[in-house]
């Protein structure tokens, strides 16, 4: 079978044009600065509840109208980043979308304000995420190495350090702090609008040729793929800290569990492109998700054990370590196919991350947490398993 281009360069060595490091330096930035918003709007909702006077039940609602925006918003920026010029004018677009949501979220008090901003938020997130990934594809290919992973740690390391700074500042109202956070993003990106928008041709994105059925069944496989890495990333987020603070912890060891998680994909993805390179990509898909099982496998088996809580944090912040190369990876095979592959795969992904967490919490109440969370452990085995079937990493 046939190399991929992206692995047919990865040996390579040659040193890039000093106009290809400066793209990949700016998608950086992009991916950093994806990383800051989300993290922002994520920490601060909170606040927002309480300025806006709602309900859980009504909060849930204004997210789910963000990620209806989002997922409508994918296949239009798929399209869209096939045009020339496409990929850059998304990227300024996006990013020029969010931060003045952002800024109009630190203003809303109604609920109905509350949803309309949401739905402009996850627009600009659908618009954000094709150009992105994309745009990674086409740099790693002309980079002649990996760098997907190094992009998406961007990502980590700006939401980390985002939640961080909510931390340090919360005494400070969220208006004030989503006004600073999204004017900071506009400003930045019109700044380097010229820079993105001149990106060249080279830069932009492309598909392998392959036929209308073959490239219809890996779409939908490297979507269901992503789904599954998705569902069990969205449970690391939403029931980490639930399952050790059953074990009988305070809730600040508790609070560890996503810190720990979220440390162990940080660290794995900034060691993730040296690793495609020494391991190849099918064989870091398949080791990744072997990890990511065995470690929360093992740290749930220990639930009644006397170390069960310290067993239980490094087992998530092993799945961090495990699940960090597969999406970047996934993704950029879904790249050679091009950015509607990329919009495609994103949109099946991000289905799954809506419905898993959820399946996993009906499925704890029906049964138990601990059961429940044998859900993201049998699909990161599944996912090694499913490393051998997309052809194009081979």
């Amino acid at each position: 079978m046939s190399k991929s281009v992206d692995e047919a360069q990865i040996g390579e060595q040659t040193e890039p044009p000093v106009a290809v490091r400066r793209t990949r330096w700016l998608l950086t930035g992009y991916f950093a600065s994806q990383g800051v918003i989300m993290a922002t709007w994520a920490t601060r909702l909170p606040a927002v509840k309480e300025a806006v006077g709602i309900s859980p039940g009504r909060l849930s609602i204004a997210l789910l109208a963000a990620s209806l925006g989002m997922i409508v918003m994918l296949s239009v920026s798929g399209r869209i980043a096939e045009r020339p010029r496409g990929t850059s004018r998304l990227l300024v677009g996006a990013v020029l979308t969010l931060g003045t949501a952002l800024v109009l979220l630190g203003q809303v008090r109604a609920f109905g304000a509350l949803v309309a901003v949401a739905v402009v938020f996850g627009c600009g997130q659908g618009l954000l995420l094709v150009p992105l990934n994309a745009a990674g594809v086409a740099v790693q290919r002309r980079f002649g190495k990996p760098v997907m992973a190094s992009l998406h740690a961007s990502y980590s390391i700006g939401a980390v350090g985002a939640a961080g700074a909510a931390t340090a500042t919360a005494r400070f109202s969220h208006t004030i702090v989503f006004t600073v956070v999204g004017a900071t993003v506009i400003i930045a990106a019109l700044v380097t609008a010229p820079a993105t928008l001149s990106l060249a041709e080279a830069d932009t994105p492309t598909s392998v040729p392959d036929s209308t059925s073959r490239r219809r069944g890996m779409v939908w496989l490297l979507g269901v793929m992503v789904a599954a890495g998705l569902i069990t990333e969205g449970t690391a987020l939403d029931w980490s800290a639930v399952h050790v603070r059953s074990l009988g912890v305070s809730a600040t060891t508790a609070a560890a569990a996503y810190f720990a998680y979220g440390i162990g994909m940080a660290m794995g993805r900034l060691t993730g492109d040296a690793l495609t390179v020494r391991l190849g990509p099918p064989r870091l898909l398949r080791t990744g998700a072997l990890v990511a099982a065995v470690g929360l496998g093992a740290g749930l088996a220990a639930s009644s054990t006397a170390i069960a809580a310290p067993a239980a944090l490094i087992g998530w912040a092993v799945l961090g370590v495990g699940l960090s190369p597969i999406v970047p990876l996934l993704y950029t095979t879904a790249g050679t196919y091009g950015p509607r592959a990329v919009a495609s795969v994103s949109t099946i992904g991000n289905i799954g991350l809506l419905a898993g967490p959820a399946a996993v919490g009906g499925i704890a109440t029906a049964a138990s947490l601990t059961l429940a969370l044998t859900v993201p452990v049998v699909l990161a085995a599944a996912l090694a398993l499913a490393s051998r079937t997309v052809a194009v990493l081979r």
